[in-house]
């Protein structure tokens, strides 16, 4: 694999059909490319590893959150042989759950009642304090405040989507065992929850890589990380770049 230049990590890709509402809030965050913009830029990152006689699958380019947008890459990816795309999915995706993480279906909320990011804050807490709480109050505080989940939203990549892509050559690697800010945690929890998900990711049949919830570490997040057993570390630059370490990547956010 080459880490040397650049990594991708892509959230939402945008096609034309797409809701106006919902895009809005991504494009407003930088979670969003449109389809065709992200094709070219592909092509050229195809083309670029081709001049430079990089191995077959050896760019990768990488995919947070398990959505299903991915799919419209699979033409893509079959003919730009030179890319790798690896999918980081979170331990509730690996175990076959097809919901939505809790930011995102507050995203889904706002849009749907005509909401600004900005008025979250009214409800009593902010993005900043959501994305420190585990999954299971950030869903309790959306619950609380009248926001529904959806069972099986058709955005989210359902299990034999991930099995297909996985046929398909993509890789899969882990998202953590629980998509918040993980800084924070207790370091003896942070263990437990990463070699759990180590696990259940080699079960699964991934490879042992791990891309940080909010794209957040620190060296000592990073150590625990390899004492749980992930042998690769994705994070954002933007977020940690100042953490240098050969099985740290840094990546960035294409939008």
């Amino acid at each position: 694999m080459t880490y040397a230049t650049t990594v991708p990590c892509i959230h939402r890709v945008q096609t034309p059909e797409a809701n106006e509402a919902v895009w809005s809030i991504y494009r407003q965050l930088g979670m969003a490319i449109d389809l065709d913009t992200l094709v070219g830029r592909l092509e050229q990152l195809e083309l670029q590893a081709s001049d430079a006689s990089a191995a077959t699958r050896s760019i990768l380019v990488t995919f947070d959150d398990g959505w299903a947008d991915s799919l419209a890459l699979v033409p893509v990816f079959e003919r730009c042989t030179h890319l790798q795309p690896v999918l980081f999915l979170t331990a509730s995706q690996l175990a076959g759950a097809q919901s939505e993480l809790p930011l995102l279906r507050l995203y889904a909320w706002c849009a749907e009642s005509g909401r600004r990011l900005e008025d979250v804050e009214s409800l009593g807490v902010t993005r900043k304090q959501l994305k420190r709480m585990p999954e299971a109050e950030q869903h309790a505080w959306l619950t609380r405040i009248g926001v529904r989940p959806v069972a099986r939203p058709v955005d989210v990549l359902s299990p034999s989507q991930v099995r297909r892509l996985a046929a398909d050559g993509w890789l899969v690697g882990s998202h953590a065992h629980d998509h918040h800010d993980l800084r924070f945690d207790d370091p003896r929890f942070l263990l437990e929850g990463l070699s759990q998900a180590a696990s259940d990711l080699e079960v699964f049949g991934g490879v042992p890589w791990l891309a940080w919830p909010e794209g957040r570490c620190t060296v000592e997040t990073c150590d625990v990380a390899r004492r749980a057993g992930f042998t690769l570390q994705f994070s954002l630059r933007i977020e940690s770049g100042a953490i240098q370490s050969d099985d740290l990547v840094h990546r960035e956010i294409w939008k």
